[in-house]
């Protein structure tokens, strides 16, 4: 199993215990292989593991552009890059949300969302990637799948895909908490919840992010998935330390 893998990935993903992964793309899988290799064979990679956010941000701003450069040429090679004239002909008039962090359409079906994701939560692609496989295994009625790449005014983008849901309302923070501390999850302060066990930490659980479904059921639309390193010093059990 691949090492840009996180250890509790690498459980879900099948090396530890058997687990099927249906709900992981092929898409998906292959772009964070890419990054993974991208960042390994970085000059950055040579250097010591960061050890705070200085040295992290260092890091990242060092092997970002080098993954954007290893995916764009995959892309292009596997057609599955889109232009960004064209994404917005395609898209443009079924435009409903803008959050944060990615821009929402609907697609004609009315059944999925196409989202363009800039990697605004995420120093590196690899982190964004290795959230999507894990969201799939977490979260898999939200589960995204990786359609393509493109550009927005010159930035990278991530384009993706994801069933959209009609609801009645948000979940709240009195029903999102009691569940995923159920699941191993403690709150850190506002809507952002830490594994221990598993270094993972979810982040921006508000109730946008978070809603119920008219059987009372929790979906998890938009969690920021990170997987511990060692500048994060949360005290988990099994830090991430790729590619060192």
């Amino acid at each position: 199993m691949e090492k840009h893998y996180p250890a509790i990935l690498r459980q879900f993903m099948g090396e530890e215990r058997d687990r099927s992964d249906e709900f992981v793309d092929q898409t998906t899988k292959d772009a964070a292989r890419i990054c993974g290799a991208s960042q390994a064979t970085s000059e950055a990679a040579k250097r010591p593991e960061p050890l705070n956010r200085k040295e992290r941000a260092a890091y990242n701003e060092q092997v970002r552009s080098i993954e954007e450069l290893s995916l764009k040429s995959w892309a292009i090679q596997k057609h599955l890059w889109v232009a960004e004239d064209d994404f917005q002909k395609q898209y443009a008039n079924s435009f409903i949300a803008s959050g944060a962090e990615q821009k929402v359409y609907l697609k004609n079906d009315g059944k999925k969302v196409v989202k363009i994701n800039l990697g605004r939560f995420h120093g590196n692609w690899l982190e964004y990637f290795n959230r999507l496989l894990f969201h799939a295994f977490l979260f898999p009625a939200t589960r995204y799948i990786t359609l393509g790449f493109t550009e927005e005014s010159g930035v990278f983008g991530v384009i993706t895909e994801q069933p959209f849901f009609t609801v009645e309302k948000g979940a709240s923070r009195e029903v999102i908490e009691p569940y995923l501390k159920s699941h191993g999850f403690e709150r850190l302060k506002n809507e952002d919840y830490y594994n221990k066990r598993n270094s993972v930490k979810l982040e921006d659980l508000h109730d946008e992010n978070v809603l119920l479904d008219n059987d009372g059921h929790l979906l998890f639309i938009d969690p920021v998935i990170y997987f511990e390193t060692v500048d994060l010093k949360l005290g988990g059990d099994l830090i991430y330390h790729f590619p060192w």
